[in-house]
């Protein structure tokens, strides 16, 4: 990890945090799609 200096400092939670709210929003945006696909065809 040579390229990611900050990496030993930023805390676990943080990170932990980042990726739960990337998951959350693709989680959100697949319902979007699925929404606006199930809204076209019906």
């Amino acid at each position: 990890m040579a390229g990611e200096p900050d990496s030993e400092q930023r805390p676990l939670g943080k990170r932990l945090l980042w990726f739960a709210g990337l998951w959350l929003a693709s989680v959100i945006a697949l319902g979007i799609v699925a929404y606006g696909i199930r809204a076209v065809l019906l």
